[in-house]
């Protein structure tokens, strides 16, 4: 609004600022509109792939489970390991590469996958998301819980044998 009560004062210093403001406005706003658009033709390419069954509809597949394993919890705040190493698996079994997966996480959400899990993950879940993706890490059960229980607990730390003994 300002560049145009500008543009139509008498002065010609207003003028030409209120026309450089507006068409940087246009830009700007042409700029924005791009790549809205092209963020959702990413997406809607992306989405046609889904389900087909090829090995690009499931690396969609997965670049979804990973975000939102990345981003589950209050506020998007958290991430779900347990979900995270399950993907993996999934995606060792089924042959389809971490690149592809990266790929199609770029093309629905841009951003980066590898950075995203680099920033969110320790060193000792990066390794163990690394074994997952290679098919050295097996589930312990056959519904697909993937985390180790401890097996040993220690008697002295539980109140009952305080008592007991």
């Amino acid at each position: 609004m300002i560049p145009l009560i500008a543009a139509a004062t008498n002065g010609d210093t207003m003028k030409k600022v209120g026309i450089v403001v507006g068409a940087g406005a246009l830009l700007g706003l042409g700029y924005w509109g791009y790549k809205s658009y092209i963020k959702k033709a990413n997406v809607k390419q992306a989405a046609s792939k889904y389900g087909d069954g090829s090995k690009e509809g499931k690396a969609v597949e997965y670049a979804g489970m990973m975000y939102s394993a990345l981003h589950s919890g209050w506020f998007n705040m958290t991430e779900d390991e347990k979900a995270i190493y399950t993907t993996a698996i999934k995606m060792n079994e089924n042959g389809v590469s971490m690149r592809m997966v990266g790929d199609a996480y770029r093309k629905l959400y841009s951003k980066e996958l590898v950075t995203e899990l680099n920033r969110l993950l320790d060193p000792d879940e990066l390794i163990k998301f690394n074994n997952a993706l290679n098919g050295k890490y097996k589930p312990v059960s056959k519904t697909g819980s993937v985390l180790k229980a401890a097996s040993y607990v220690n008697p002295m730390l539980t109140p009952l044998t305080w008592f007991t003994k």
